[in-house]
């Protein structure tokens, strides 16, 4: 009965204003350094599910932002671009390291934004449009870095694409990596539930918040990455927004909307997205509290060294060895209604 009452309320419409049309974008196809990658999974085989999921939606030309550090260590990773792009799809730039914005100085971020694209040019150069997408969705905490970037990328014919809808999903997968490692049936499916009922949430906070600073629907550009619990749940996701009225539409006509379209004449250093950027330009409050499921589902199946805060120093830590980042916390927006 409790199931059937939120399934009830997931198929309400996400804005009373109608329709919220959506562009569907995924980071990180090869996942990154130092993830935990579960028995019986692999990114090409998460490919390989994500595009059968947007082929039964009629989700096409999605483009895929992928960090290429993996492939150094293992080049049949890069098979996972030949598959996204042989079902219509394209490959763009997200840097190879994965490093924040913040951890490095623009002469070190340009350069890893070009050895990405030395990797990944026989597959971007067929895309229609020269994407890129900053790591975190962080452009810049200082007005030079942020200058100096978004120049290079200007020069180059990059067109930087952020994100408005996430749903801070890449926190699942240390808890999943357990759970999946233990056989734990009954936490499976609690996640896989969980995982599909957060990406509603943070779809109508969003959207929510959207329209608190504009009055309207924008376009908005949704995060997924390539992760096992998003290969698993992505067919499910794309059928609960279409079932709450979501319209998908092309990350060009996305792009479209000044509120992806214009730069917020903001420094950023915080780990937010573009609706909650805007909302910090206008001096809306809004709400982009972290869900507190991220919480909860640290305490499925824990042991040493399995935390996500350990595997995210891992991970961290592999950035910081290659390419000379200084990893520390993201400081936090006063954006809370």
């Amino acid at each position: 009965m409790e199931r059937a009452r939120e399934n009830s309320l997931e198929t309400q419409p996400i804005s009373p204003l109608g329709p919220v049309k959506l562009a569907i974008t995924m980071d990180d196809m090869l996942m990154w350094r130092e993830a935990p990658v579960p028995k019986n999974y692999s990114p090409l085989g998460i490919a390989r599910a994500m595009t059968q999921a947007l082929s039964r939606h009629h989700a096409s030309d999605v483009f895929a932002f992928s960090n290429t550090a993996p492939a150094e260590d293992d080049p049949e990773l890069l098979r996972v671009f030949d598959h996204w792009v042989g079902q219509g799809h394209h490959v763009a730039n997200h840097t190879h390291h994965h490093a924040s914005i913040n951890w490095v100085d623009a002469e070190t971020y340009i350069g890893d934004i070009e050895r990405t694209e030395e990797i990944i040019k026989r597959w971007s150069s067929l895309a229609p449009r020269r994407y890129f997408r900053y790591c975190n969705d962080m452009w810049g905490d200082t007005a030079e870095k942020q200058a100096a970037v978004g120049d290079y990328l200007a020069r180059n014919g990059y067109t930087p694409v952020p994100v408005s809808v996430g749903f801070r999903d890449s926190r699942f997968l240390p808890a999943y990596w357990r759970t999946l490692n233990r056989d734990d049936r009954e936490g499976i499916a609690y996640l896989r539930r969980a995982f599909v009922d957060t990406a509603m949430h943070e779809l109508r906070l969003h959207a929510a918040n959207a329209r608190a600073v504009y009055g309207r629907d924008p376009a908005h550009i949704w995060l997924i990455h390539g992760t096992p619990l998003g290969g698993d749940c992505l067919d499910e996701i794309l059928d609960c927004f279409e079932a709450a009225g979501v319209q998908f539409i092309s990350l060009e006509a996305a792009m479209a909307d000044p509120m992806n379209a214009l730069v917020p004449p903001r420094v950023s250093p915080e780990f937010i997205h573009q609706v909650e950027k805007w909302a910090l330009v206008h001096g809306v409050p809004v709400d982009d509290r972290a869900p507190a499921i991220l919480e909860e589902i640290e305490k499925l199946n824990p042991a040493p060294g399995e935390s996500a805060v350990e595997i995210r120093a891992r991970m961290q830590a592999s950035i910081a060895r290659h390419l000379g980042a200084r990893p520390a916390p993201f400081p936090l927006a006063t954006i809370q209604c």
